[in-house]
């Protein structure tokens, strides 16, 4: 039985970023034929990220639950740079976190409105619990 369950959400984009998004597109994980389906796009990151996903065994042993807030940016290249943890949990939640953001695949750049591809920053939740 594993010993984990992780839930992840696309919270939004922040910021300046959000008024472009409201008339541009947001970006999106990649994996999707219909370019406009953000649902599909969700669900390819969020199995990406549970397969990818290894419970520290320190939060195990110390029986943390919780969630880590990370924000990254999705670059104008499609590129993720910035990872950071918000709001942590500590015992290698907040590293094993950073370390998933940092495999992530190229996204598909959000767009200004005018279609040109610009960075937006995003972030996540991400919950623990043994």
């Amino acid at each position: 039985m594993k010993q984990i369950f992780a839930l992840f959400f696309l919270i939004s984009s922040l910021g300046l970023s959000q008024v472009h998004a409201q008339e541009g597109e947001e970006p999106r994980f990649p994996g999707c034929e219909d370019a406009l389906d953000y649902d599909c796009a969700d669900m390819k990151m969020l199995q990406f990220l549970f397969s990818n996903l290894k419970h520290p065994q320190a939060a195990k042993d110390a029986n943390v639950q919780g969630t880590v807030v990370a924000s990254f940016t999705v670059k104008a290249d499609g590129s993720i740079s910035a990872p950071s943890v918000k709001e942590g949990l500590g015992h290698g939640c907040d590293e094993e976190v950073i370390r998933l953001i940092n495999l992530m695949p190229k996204w598909i750049p959000g767009t200004d409105p005018e279609g040109n591809p610009i960075d937006m920053e995003w972030e996540i939740d991400v919950k623990f619990k043994n």
